[in-house]
């Protein structure tokens, strides 16, 4: 196979030196042989990691054009940290105070209370202020969190 990640990430790191300026010919530039290289090029130009006008002479035989760029999704793959693509992929999910108490009061109609309880306990959240249930929903996630282990296993048994 001509795809090869360590020419991909010679090729990347190579436009990433001279970014923002542009780089007539990576591949001469890092020694990689043509035919493994433009594969590799054509690549990342695919996923759009590098920009690059490659072309076909006579029909058939690809060229790299004479400009090769790293793009912003580019450097972003070589960070560490995954870049600013990272930051502005985050999804900040926000709960309604009314949402999390209907969640709240749908498990607890149908826990297996005797009913004076059940009523007296869908009453009280009802009744909660918004700080209340915000903290009862930390309380709530943090226990699911304890039980963790015990989800993964049903899981486990329900799968096999």
């Amino acid at each position: 196979m001509k795809l090869d990640r360590e020419v991909q990430l010679t090729i990347l790191k190579a436009l990433a030196e001279v970014y923002p300026g542009t780089t007539r010919d990576v591949l001469k530039e890092k020694g990689i042989r043509h035919n493994i290289g433009l594969a590799n090029l054509a690549y990342l130009v695919e996923h759009r990691l590098v920009s690059a006008r490659l072309s076909t002479t006579n029909g058939r035989d690809l060229t790299p054009g004479n400009s090769q760029k790293i793009t912003a999704a580019g450097l972003d793959f070589l960070a560490d940290d995954g870049g600013v693509s990272a930051i502005l992929g985050t999804v900040t999910v926000k709960f309604h105070e009314e949402s999390l108490k209907q969640m709240i009061e749908l498990r607890l109609s149908e826990a297996q209370l005797p009913t004076e309880e059940k009523h007296r306990l869908l009453q009280s959240v009802r009744e909660l202020p918004a700080d209340s249930i915000k903290h009862l929903t930390t309380r709530l996630l943090d226990l699911g969190m304890d039980n963790l282990p015990r989800a993964v296993e049903l899981i486990r048994t329900v799968l096999t």
